[in-house]
């Protein structure tokens, strides 16, 4: 090997999970060349290490990689395996799936919509159960990010009168600063 050449070692694909389609995919497409999405499948290095990867399948811009797995995705096709049909997430998966806010973007967003650090002490200190209203206060107080579904913070949403909508903005607004 010359300088600045290097060896690709791919893995094995020893197995083949499935197919997650992507709106642009007809589930009912048999040439696997043509489905856009992401394909799941088990590989076993070259040391032996054996993982679950993932690879986007489009067919507008695959290559030698992705050939390997789209031929492996044929052979799971071919032997009976389906291409779900895409549905959008659900509001819920696209909450658990926002970024975390540091401590400080979060707090400058509650600030930023009106609200006060004095409202969300008076919010912890109304939890009825001791336990929770200690772990709500270490939560508040320690935390060094705050991640959309926690429960303080949809706790937190509603005592202090956020519609889910509220702090989906809220969100989005504060991950810039």
């Amino acid at each position: 090997m010359t300088d600045g050449e290097f060896e690709t070692e791919f893995p094995e694909i020893i197995g083949f999970v499935g197919i997650a389609a992507d709106p642009r995919t007809d589930a009912t497409e048999m040439d696997m060349s043509k489905v856009f999405g992401a394909a799941e499948y088990v590989a076993r290095w070259p040391d032996g290490y054996t993982e679950t990867l993932f690879t986007g399948l489009d067919p507008t811009t695959n290559g030698g990689w992705t050939l390997n797995v789209i031929e492996a995705a044929q052979a799971w096709r071919d032997a009976g395996g389906v291409i779900p049909t895409w549905s959008p997430p659900t509001q819920d998966e696209i909450r658990s799936n926002m970024p975390p806010l540091t401590a400080r973007q979060f707090r400058l967003g509650l600030i930023r919509s009106g609200r006060t650090f004095a409202q969300v002490e008076t919010a912890i200190a109304a939890i009825p159960d001791g336990t929770e209203r200690a772990e709500a206060q270490i939560e508040w107080e320690y935390a060094a990010s705050f991640n959309r579904m926690h429960p303080l913070v949809v706790s937190l949403s509603t005592t202090l009168g956020f519609s889910p909508e509220e702090v989906d903005a809220l969100w989005q607004n504060s991950m810039s600063l």
